[in-house]
């Protein structure tokens, strides 16, 4: 056996451990288990795959590059079974890494031609491991902090798997593209200004792989925060319609209470006098003068007091049984906005669908409620028509929009915080549940119906 060309596989092949390692930094959320027992995994597996798969290379004499690809593909789905992120996400990040890592897989055969000009890049040289390690590990190094806080960002908050599918594809035609200009012998590389010109396009490839991962990152974070704008501009219209309606109610109350005196003393003589048809008249006519629809304390947070008499009122205009049982935290993990627009879109999403119901009762209902003195949970349930709206699988609104944005953003905003959110349906009820691990003690209920 050939010792030193089995070594010099080996170290062409040590790049994919600083590759796994950029893998794992947008998934620094999304470990199936502690990042310890992730790292443990991955180097085991690196241990048992790099020895064996030059060792295969030498024993059937195939080339490192056809030995390589196997072994990537191993890596993914090792890469996969670490991380809960699903296939669409996972891939992207797989093939992002995959065209960096052939961008410096490049470069190390660039500096190999000077070194070998009559070498091929099917043949794997001492001076191309040993560079191609060297790049791949500065390159991890240069760009892990990046990967680790924007791009889990992305992870976290993108939910869509069609956008994802979309950047594995283009990602995935910069790959092939790289792959297809790696010179097969390096003296082509000689001939006019090729070498120049080899070189200037693994820059421009690599400069807009980070560029189109910075677009998409910048276009993710604008549409978040859009969305976040268009949420605090309703809830501060609701509280200003709930705030108003309280003070309408509060005049009346304080003009019936003023004019109370007046109205015992008729009720007094109409009573003495033995009238008793003119005093239910007068009785009906006062019963009439109560303000109607008051705004109902339901819990000590204002802006989701006013979107659950928001939703109350729109619930009972499309004549639906709502019921509210809220309990607060002392602690919520989850912000004012993420809290508002959770129970926000649950409710929406119910008075759509309980309100398209042809037959039988329309109702909902909707818990707030702390267990263990830390884990929030969130259960609703409402009456539908008994079909719903599925594409790929996942729950799509019944309004005519269809778009199914309401669950994807509760999604997002519950695993953001290491909760989880599950949907489901049995005959004509649909089922919310949801929890979010909270502070480490709850309010005092405040439940009303």
């Amino acid at each position: 056996m050939d010792f030193g060309r089995y070594a010099t596989i080996l170290l062409s092949e040590l790049m994919i451990i600083p590759a796994g390692i950029l893998c794992l930094a947008p998934m620094k959320n999304r470990f199936r288990w502690d990042a310890r027992r992730v790292l443990f995994w991955m180097l085991a597996v690196s241990v048992i795959l790099l020895p064996a798969s030059a060792f295969i290379a030498m024993a059937l004499n195939l080339t490192p590059k056809a030995i390589l690809f196997a072994t990537l593909l191993i890596c993914y789905f090792a890469y996969q079974h670490v991380v809960t992120a699903g296939p669409a996400k996972a891939l992207a990040v797989y093939i992002f890494v995959c065209v960096i890592m052939s961008v410096f897989t490049n470069l190390a055969h660039a500096v190999d031609a000077l070194f070998n000009p009559n070498g091929s890049s099917r043949t794997y040289t001492l001076e191309f491991g040993l560079f191609l390690t060297c790049f791949s590990t500065l390159g991890t190094i240069l760009l892990f902090h990046l990967l680790s806080k924007y791009a889990s960002y992305l992870i976290d908050q993108m939910q869509e798997s069609s956008i994802w599918w979309k950047t594995v594809m283009i990602s995935g035609l910069f790959l092939i593209l790289n792959i297809t200009i790696t010179p097969r012998k390096y003296e082509t590389l000689y001939v006019n200004n090729v070498f120049a010109v080899f070189i200037i396009l693994q820059v421009i490839i690599f400069t807009l792989e980070l560029l189109l991962g910075a677009i998409f990152y910048r276009m993710v974070k604008d549409l978040l925060a859009l969305s976040e704008l268009k949420v605090q501009n309703n809830l501060a219209e609701m509280q200003e319609k709930a705030f108003e309606k309280q003070q309408r109610y509060i005049e009346e109350s304080s003009r019936v209470r003023h004019d109370f005196k007046h109205t015992i003393r008729s009720i007094k003589v109409m009573a003495e006098n033995g009238d008793l048809e003119e005093l239910n008249r007068y009785l009906d006519e006062y019963v009439s003068t109560f303000p109607e629809s008051a705004v109902q304390i339901y819990c000590k947070n204002s802006a989701l007091n006013a979107l659950l008499n928001h939703y109350r009122n729109q619930a009972t205009s499309h004549k639906i049984n709502i019921r509210y049982n809220i309990e607060l935290p002392k602690r919520l993990v989850l912000s004012n906005i993420e809290l508002c627009s959770i129970v926000g879109n649950i409710l929406e999403n119910a008075i759509h669908a309980a309100s398209a119901q042809k037959e039988g009762e329309r109702y909902i209902r909707l818990t707030l409620h702390v267990e263990n003195e830390k884990d929030f949970y969130i259960v609703a349930v409402n009456s539908f028509d008994g079909n719903p709206v599925m594409k790929n699988g996942s729950y799509m609104s019944t309004d005519k929009s269809r778009s199914g944005i309401g669950l994807l953003s509760i999604t997002s905003a519950v695993e953001k915080h290491g909760g989880f959110a599950n949907f489901h349906h049995e005959g004509t009820e649909f089922y919310t549940d949801i929890m979010v691990p909270g502070g480490p003690s709850n309010d005092s209920p405040h439940k009303q119906e």
